[in-house]
Protein backbone atom coordinates (compact mmCIF):
# COMPACT_ATOMS: atom_id res chain seq x y z
CA UNK A 1 0.00 0.00 0.00
CA UNK A 2 1.61 3.32 -1.05
CA UNK A 3 2.57 5.76 2.00
CA UNK A 4 1.20 8.89 1.83
CA UNK A 5 2.76 10.91 4.82
CA UNK A 6 0.12 13.62 5.05
CA UNK A 7 -2.65 10.74 5.28
CA UNK A 8 -0.52 8.86 8.10
CA UNK A 9 -0.05 11.34 10.18
CA UNK A 10 -3.80 12.34 10.48
CA UNK A 11 -4.82 8.95 10.98
CA UNK A 12 -2.18 9.13 14.16
CA UNK A 13 -3.54 12.17 15.18
CA UNK A 14 -6.84 11.48 15.50
CA UNK A 15 -6.13 8.39 17.12
CA UNK A 16 -4.01 10.53 19.95
CA UNK A 17 -7.07 12.41 20.38
CA UNK A 18 -9.35 9.15 20.30
CA UNK A 19 -11.49 10.12 18.04
CA UNK A 20 -10.65 8.06 15.18
CA UNK A 21 -13.16 5.87 13.57
CA UNK A 22 -12.86 1.94 13.98
CA UNK A 23 -12.22 1.67 10.19
CA UNK A 24 -9.84 4.27 10.06
CA UNK A 25 -8.58 2.45 12.86
CA UNK A 26 -7.79 -0.74 11.47
CA UNK A 27 -6.03 1.30 8.16
CA UNK A 28 -3.82 2.51 10.22
CA UNK A 29 -2.81 -0.59 11.80
CA UNK A 30 -2.56 -2.44 8.60
CA UNK A 31 -0.36 0.31 7.67
CA UNK A 32 1.86 0.24 10.53
CA UNK A 33 1.79 -3.19 10.33
CA UNK A 34 3.74 -3.64 6.42
CA UNK A 35 5.39 -0.04 5.98
CA UNK A 36 8.19 1.03 8.08
CA UNK A 37 7.43 4.52 7.06
CA UNK A 38 4.36 4.61 8.46
CA UNK A 39 5.25 2.99 11.58
CA UNK A 40 8.38 6.10 11.89
CA UNK A 41 5.67 8.63 11.39
CA UNK A 42 3.92 7.18 14.12
CA UNK A 43 7.06 6.53 16.50
CA UNK A 44 7.40 10.09 15.84
CA UNK A 45 4.30 11.64 16.74
CA UNK A 46 3.61 9.90 19.85
CA UNK A 47 6.75 10.53 20.84
CA UNK A 48 5.72 14.20 20.78
CA UNK A 49 2.69 14.28 21.68
CA UNK A 50 1.74 12.05 24.37
CA UNK A 51 3.40 11.83 27.68
CA UNK A 52 0.92 13.05 30.96
CA UNK A 53 0.95 16.52 30.46
CA UNK A 54 -0.67 15.71 27.09
CA UNK A 55 -2.96 13.39 28.30
CA UNK A 56 -4.28 16.11 30.84
CA UNK A 57 -4.48 18.45 27.90
CA UNK A 58 -6.74 15.62 25.62
CA UNK A 59 -9.17 14.92 28.82
CA UNK A 60 -9.42 19.26 29.39
CA UNK A 61 -10.42 19.33 25.45
CA UNK A 62 -13.25 16.41 26.54
CA UNK A 63 -14.15 19.02 28.58
CA UNK A 64 -13.46 22.29 27.24
CA UNK A 65 -13.40 21.92 23.34
CA UNK A 66 -14.36 19.13 21.49
CA UNK A 67 -11.66 17.76 19.77
CA UNK A 68 -14.41 17.01 16.77
CA UNK A 69 -14.72 20.40 16.46
CA UNK A 70 -11.16 20.72 15.13
CA UNK A 71 -11.83 18.00 12.33
CA UNK A 72 -15.05 19.55 11.41
CA UNK A 73 -14.15 21.47 8.05
CA UNK A 74 -11.82 18.41 7.09
CA UNK A 75 -14.62 15.66 7.27
CA UNK A 76 -16.59 18.10 4.74
CA UNK A 77 -14.17 17.48 2.30
CA UNK A 78 -14.88 14.74 -0.23
CA UNK A 79 -11.00 13.16 0.31
CA UNK A 80 -9.65 12.69 3.38
CA UNK A 81 -6.54 13.13 2.94
CA UNK A 82 -5.37 16.48 3.89
CA UNK A 83 -2.38 17.94 5.91
CA UNK A 84 -3.54 18.02 9.80
CA UNK A 85 -0.92 20.28 10.19
CA UNK A 86 2.41 21.90 9.09
CA UNK A 87 4.69 20.06 11.82
CA UNK A 88 3.83 18.50 14.70
CA UNK A 89 4.65 21.34 17.14
CA UNK A 90 2.29 23.45 14.84
CA UNK A 91 -0.13 20.60 15.47
CA UNK A 92 0.15 20.01 19.01
CA UNK A 93 -0.42 23.53 19.37
CA UNK A 94 -3.41 24.08 17.28
CA UNK A 95 -5.20 21.25 19.34
CA UNK A 96 -4.09 22.34 23.25
CA UNK A 97 -4.10 26.10 22.47
CA UNK A 98 -7.40 26.95 23.10
CA UNK A 99 -7.35 25.18 26.76
CA UNK A 100 -3.46 25.37 28.20
CA UNK A 101 -4.45 28.74 29.66
CA UNK A 102 -6.51 27.18 32.08
CA UNK A 103 -4.80 24.28 32.59
CA UNK A 104 -1.83 25.95 33.17
CA UNK A 105 -2.26 29.67 33.92
CA UNK A 106 -5.86 30.53 35.60
CA UNK A 107 -4.80 34.58 36.04
CA UNK A 108 -4.02 34.44 32.22
CA UNK A 109 -7.11 33.85 30.43
CA UNK A 110 -7.58 36.30 27.20
CA UNK A 111 -10.41 35.79 24.62
CA UNK A 112 -8.43 33.17 22.47
CA UNK A 113 -9.74 33.18 18.23
CA UNK A 114 -11.91 30.31 17.40
CA UNK A 115 -9.83 27.67 16.38
CA UNK A 116 -8.80 27.51 12.73
CA UNK A 117 -8.76 23.86 10.99
CA UNK A 118 -5.61 22.23 10.73
CA UNK A 119 -3.48 23.73 7.60
CA UNK A 120 -0.77 23.15 5.59
CA UNK A 121 0.22 26.29 5.84
CA UNK A 122 2.65 27.45 3.33
CA UNK A 123 2.86 30.80 4.27
CA UNK A 124 3.02 32.78 7.42
CA UNK A 125 -0.31 33.14 8.59
CA UNK A 126 -2.67 35.59 11.37
CA UNK A 127 -5.45 33.94 12.78
CA UNK A 128 -7.43 37.18 13.69
CA UNK A 129 -9.57 36.91 16.85
CA UNK A 130 -12.87 35.96 14.77
CA UNK A 131 -11.21 33.12 13.35
CA UNK A 132 -10.43 34.77 9.94
CA UNK A 133 -6.95 33.39 8.68
CA UNK A 134 -5.14 36.64 6.89
CA UNK A 135 -2.02 35.13 5.01
CA UNK A 136 1.29 36.90 5.07
CA UNK A 137 4.66 37.44 3.63
CA UNK A 138 2.85 39.94 0.34
CA UNK A 139 4.05 42.79 1.88
CA UNK A 140 0.73 44.54 0.99
CA UNK A 141 -1.12 46.22 3.14
CA UNK A 142 -4.35 45.11 4.36
CA UNK A 143 -7.72 46.18 6.27
CA UNK A 144 -9.88 43.62 8.50
CA UNK A 145 -12.55 44.74 10.47
CA UNK A 146 -11.15 48.44 10.83
CA UNK A 147 -7.81 47.32 11.67
CA UNK A 148 -4.68 48.15 9.39
CA UNK A 149 -2.10 44.91 9.10
CA UNK A 150 1.15 46.29 7.33
CA UNK A 151 4.10 44.60 6.43
CA UNK A 152 7.67 46.27 6.06
CA UNK A 153 10.82 44.31 5.70
CA UNK A 154 9.41 41.60 6.47
CA UNK A 155 8.14 42.53 10.00
CA UNK A 156 4.40 42.80 10.64
CA UNK A 157 2.88 45.71 12.41
CA UNK A 158 -0.71 47.20 12.62
CA UNK A 159 -2.54 49.26 13.73
CA UNK A 160 -6.17 49.30 16.08
CA UNK A 161 -7.86 47.00 18.22
CA UNK A 162 -8.60 45.80 21.28
CA UNK A 163 -6.85 44.54 24.05
CA UNK A 164 -9.38 41.55 24.81
CA UNK A 165 -8.73 40.35 20.95
CA UNK A 166 -6.05 37.76 20.58
CA UNK A 167 -4.63 36.87 17.43
CA UNK A 168 -2.34 33.84 16.55
CA UNK A 169 0.58 34.25 14.47
CA UNK A 170 1.82 30.77 13.28
CA UNK A 171 5.56 30.42 11.18
CA UNK A 172 5.29 27.39 9.55
CA UNK A 173 8.77 25.27 8.71
CA UNK A 174 10.77 26.72 6.83
CA UNK A 175 10.19 30.21 7.17
CA UNK A 176 10.96 33.05 10.09
CA UNK A 177 9.31 36.24 10.74
CA UNK A 178 8.96 39.22 12.83
CA UNK A 179 6.27 41.28 14.48
CA UNK A 180 6.01 44.86 16.54
CA UNK A 181 3.70 45.22 19.07
CA UNK A 182 1.70 47.42 19.99
CA UNK A 183 4.17 48.76 22.75
CA UNK A 184 7.01 48.43 20.67
CA UNK A 185 8.00 45.30 21.10
CA UNK A 186 9.78 43.17 18.81
CA UNK A 187 9.83 39.67 17.87
CA UNK A 188 11.64 37.83 15.70
CA UNK A 189 9.51 33.99 15.41
CA UNK A 190 11.93 31.05 14.44
CA UNK A 191 10.44 28.29 12.53
CA UNK A 192 7.52 25.93 13.14
CA UNK A 193 6.68 28.67 16.21
CA UNK A 194 3.21 30.09 17.30
CA UNK A 195 2.64 33.59 18.96
CA UNK A 196 -0.30 34.21 20.77
CA UNK A 197 -0.20 37.95 21.27
CA UNK A 198 -3.27 41.07 22.45
CA UNK A 199 -3.84 43.26 19.18
CA UNK A 200 -3.73 46.22 21.63
CA UNK A 201 -2.16 45.72 25.16
CA UNK A 202 -4.37 47.40 28.21
CA UNK A 203 -3.48 46.83 31.91
CA UNK A 204 -0.92 44.18 30.69
CA UNK A 205 1.40 42.96 28.31
CA UNK A 206 1.36 39.47 28.17
CA UNK A 207 1.93 36.95 25.09
CA UNK A 208 2.18 33.27 24.84
CA UNK A 209 5.01 30.95 22.73
CA UNK A 210 5.09 28.18 21.48
CA UNK A 211 8.20 27.38 19.51
CA UNK A 212 11.56 29.84 19.40
CA UNK A 213 11.22 33.48 19.80
CA UNK A 214 13.96 36.28 20.23
CA UNK A 215 12.29 39.28 22.49
CA UNK A 216 13.50 42.95 22.38
CA UNK A 217 11.12 44.06 24.81
CA UNK A 218 10.14 47.94 25.18
CA UNK A 219 11.03 48.96 28.90
CA UNK A 220 7.74 50.46 30.73
CA UNK A 221 8.37 49.85 34.47
CA UNK A 222 4.82 50.69 35.19
CA UNK A 223 3.44 48.19 32.98
CA UNK A 224 5.98 44.44 32.94
CA UNK A 225 5.49 42.21 29.86
CA UNK A 226 5.85 38.38 30.66
CA UNK A 227 5.72 35.60 28.11
CA UNK A 228 3.40 32.61 28.90
CA UNK A 229 5.48 29.38 28.15
CA UNK A 230 4.31 25.74 28.72
CA UNK A 231 4.69 25.14 32.02
CA UNK A 232 6.37 28.84 33.03
CA UNK A 233 6.27 32.44 32.40
CA UNK A 234 9.11 34.72 31.91
CA UNK A 235 8.89 38.16 33.60
CA UNK A 236 10.46 41.04 32.34
CA UNK A 237 10.86 45.32 32.45
CA UNK A 238 12.41 45.85 29.29
CA UNK A 239 15.60 43.45 28.05
CA UNK A 240 16.54 41.22 24.77
CA UNK A 241 16.78 37.65 25.37
CA UNK A 242 15.18 34.14 23.76
CA UNK A 243 13.21 31.67 24.20
CA UNK A 244 12.54 27.85 23.33
CA UNK A 245 9.89 25.06 23.78
CA UNK A 246 10.29 22.94 20.81
CA UNK A 247 11.24 20.00 23.25
CA UNK A 248 8.11 19.46 24.86
CA UNK A 249 10.05 18.10 28.26
CA UNK A 250 12.06 21.60 28.55
CA UNK A 251 11.88 25.45 28.10
CA UNK A 252 15.23 27.12 27.57
CA UNK A 253 15.44 30.61 28.03
CA UNK A 254 19.11 32.81 27.36
CA UNK A 255 19.39 36.46 28.21
CA UNK A 256 21.03 39.15 26.32
CA UNK A 257 20.44 42.25 28.36
CA UNK A 258 18.34 43.53 30.84
CA UNK A 259 16.87 41.09 33.80
CA UNK A 260 14.42 38.54 33.36
CA UNK A 261 12.90 36.05 36.16
CA UNK A 262 11.05 32.49 34.75
CA UNK A 263 8.77 31.79 37.31
CA UNK A 264 7.46 27.95 37.72
CA UNK A 265 5.52 25.67 39.97
CA UNK A 266 9.50 24.41 40.81
CA UNK A 267 10.67 28.20 42.07
CA UNK A 268 11.85 30.78 40.18
CA UNK A 269 15.23 31.91 38.49
CA UNK A 270 16.57 35.37 38.23
CA UNK A 271 19.26 35.34 35.04
CA UNK A 272 21.41 38.16 34.24
CA UNK A 273 22.95 38.86 30.83
CA UNK A 274 25.03 36.01 29.68
CA UNK A 275 22.83 33.70 31.94
CA UNK A 276 20.53 30.98 31.14
CA UNK A 277 18.32 28.43 32.30
CA UNK A 278 17.15 25.30 30.65
CA UNK A 279 13.72 24.07 32.55
CA UNK A 280 12.30 20.49 33.06
CA UNK A 281 9.04 20.18 35.09
CA UNK A 282 9.57 18.92 38.53
CA UNK A 283 13.20 20.31 38.66
CA UNK A 284 13.84 23.62 40.36
CA UNK A 285 15.61 26.06 37.69
CA UNK A 286 18.81 26.92 37.91
CA UNK A 287 20.80 29.49 36.15
CA UNK A 288 23.99 29.06 34.21
CA UNK A 289 26.46 30.46 31.28
CA UNK A 290 25.81 30.37 27.64
CA UNK A 291 27.08 30.27 24.17
CA UNK A 292 25.43 33.30 22.58
CA UNK A 293 27.04 32.46 19.52
CA UNK A 294 24.84 28.51 18.76
CA UNK A 295 22.00 29.87 20.96
CA UNK A 296 21.38 33.12 18.80
CA UNK A 297 22.86 32.30 15.46
CA UNK A 298 19.39 31.57 14.36
CA UNK A 299 18.68 35.20 13.98
CA UNK A 300 21.52 35.90 11.04
CA UNK A 301 20.28 33.08 9.41
CA UNK A 302 22.30 30.41 10.44
CA UNK A 303 22.62 27.43 12.56
CA UNK A 304 25.75 26.44 14.97
CA UNK A 305 26.32 23.10 16.65
CA UNK A 306 28.87 22.05 18.68
CA UNK A 307 28.90 18.93 19.68
CA UNK A 308 25.60 18.06 18.54
CA UNK A 309 23.32 14.99 18.80
CA UNK A 310 22.48 13.96 15.59
CA UNK A 311 18.77 13.52 16.98
CA UNK A 312 18.54 17.67 17.72
CA UNK A 313 20.26 17.86 14.31
CA UNK A 314 17.77 16.63 12.93
CA UNK A 315 14.73 18.48 14.80
CA UNK A 316 16.50 21.74 12.79
CA UNK A 317 16.87 19.84 10.02
CA UNK A 318 13.17 18.89 9.71
CA UNK A 319 12.15 22.42 10.97
CA UNK A 320 14.27 24.51 8.56
CA UNK A 321 13.34 22.24 5.08
CA UNK A 322 10.15 21.11 5.75
CA UNK A 323 11.11 17.34 5.62
CA UNK A 324 10.53 14.55 7.72
CA UNK A 325 13.63 13.32 9.08
CA UNK A 326 13.50 9.53 10.18
CA UNK A 327 16.89 8.26 11.96
CA UNK A 328 17.09 4.58 11.64
CA UNK A 329 19.45 3.43 14.48
CA UNK A 330 20.44 4.50 17.72
CA UNK A 331 23.90 4.71 16.64
CA UNK A 332 22.76 7.11 14.15
CA UNK A 333 20.97 9.23 16.66
CA UNK A 334 23.73 9.40 19.53
CA UNK A 335 26.72 10.64 17.42
CA UNK A 336 27.58 14.26 17.86
CA UNK A 337 28.77 16.47 15.05
CA UNK A 338 29.78 19.79 14.83
CA UNK A 339 29.18 22.15 12.35
CA UNK A 340 27.16 24.93 10.81
CA UNK A 341 23.68 25.29 9.10
CA UNK A 342 23.09 27.80 6.32
CA UNK A 343 19.08 28.24 6.40
CA UNK A 344 19.00 29.28 2.66
CA UNK A 345 21.87 26.89 1.38
CA UNK A 346 20.30 23.42 0.17
CA UNK A 347 19.64 20.70 2.18
CA UNK A 348 22.31 18.26 0.57
CA UNK A 349 25.02 20.62 0.69
CA UNK A 350 25.00 20.38 4.47
CA UNK A 351 24.07 16.44 4.31
CA UNK A 352 26.98 15.96 2.53
CA UNK A 353 28.85 17.36 4.95
CA UNK A 354 27.48 15.41 7.59
CA UNK A 355 28.61 12.00 4.90
CA UNK A 356 32.00 13.17 6.45
CA UNK A 357 31.06 11.12 9.94
CA UNK A 358 32.04 7.79 10.33
CA UNK A 359 28.98 5.25 9.48
CA UNK A 360 26.98 8.23 8.30
CA UNK A 361 24.88 8.19 5.45
CA UNK A 362 21.58 9.47 3.86
CA UNK A 363 19.23 8.77 1.58
CA UNK A 364 15.64 10.81 -0.09
CA UNK A 365 12.60 9.23 -0.13
CA UNK A 366 8.80 10.20 -1.96
CA UNK A 367 10.67 12.62 -3.96
CA UNK A 368 12.46 15.30 -1.36
CA UNK A 369 9.86 14.79 1.44
CA UNK A 370 11.54 12.48 3.23
CA UNK A 371 15.19 11.86 4.53
CA UNK A 372 16.79 9.00 6.09
CA UNK A 373 19.49 8.80 7.76
CA UNK A 374 21.78 5.35 8.35
CA UNK A 375 23.92 3.99 9.94
CA UNK A 376 26.82 2.78 7.28
CA UNK A 377 28.70 -0.26 8.40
Amino acid sequence: MPVDPDYIEQLVLEEITGIISPEDSITLKKLLAEEPEAYAIWQQMHRDLTGAYMQSVRKSLQEELPVEQVFTTARRRKRRRIFIGTTLGIAASLLVCAVVYKIMWPDYQPVLPAPIPPLALNTVALQLPDGQLLRLGSGQQQTVNGIIFQEEDGKLSWSGGEGSSIARLIVPPGKDYAVRLPDGTEVTINAATTLEMPLAFDDSREVRVDGEAYFAVAKNEEQPFRVHLPKSTVAVLGTSFNVNTYDSGQVKVALESGAVKLLTNDGDALLQPGMAVNYQPGVRPRAAAFDARTVFSWKSGYYVFENTPISEIADVIARTYRVKVVIDSKATAEKRYSSRLEKEAPLEQFLERLKTLDNIDYQFKNGDTIVHLLFRP
